[in-house]
């Protein structure tokens, strides 16, 4: 029964990554910008997503190669 529930959350999770390959930017929260700490009004793009917003996750690194952040998978 536990090896049942182990391969039922694996197949979700692997599932899950391929649907959404995606998360928030943990820098910037999604906007693409980086404010400036003495000129509040100022910004720049985000370097760790290079202003998008996004990265990928995690799992889709490690099982599935990346995406590069743009959560189109390439084609093999």
């Amino acid at each position: 029964m536990l090896v049942f529930v182990i391969v039922l959350f694996v197949g979700g999770y692997l599932i899950s990554l391929r649907i959404h390959p995606l998360r928030k930017c943990p820098v910037c929260k999604m906007t693409g910008r980086h404010f400036g700490s003495m000129y509040k009004g100022s910004f720049r793009r985000c370097r760790k997503c290079e202003g998008s917003g996004r990265l990928d996750r995690w799992g889709t690194q490690v099982f599935f190669g990346g995406t590069k952040n743009t959560g189109i998978y390439p084609k093999k």
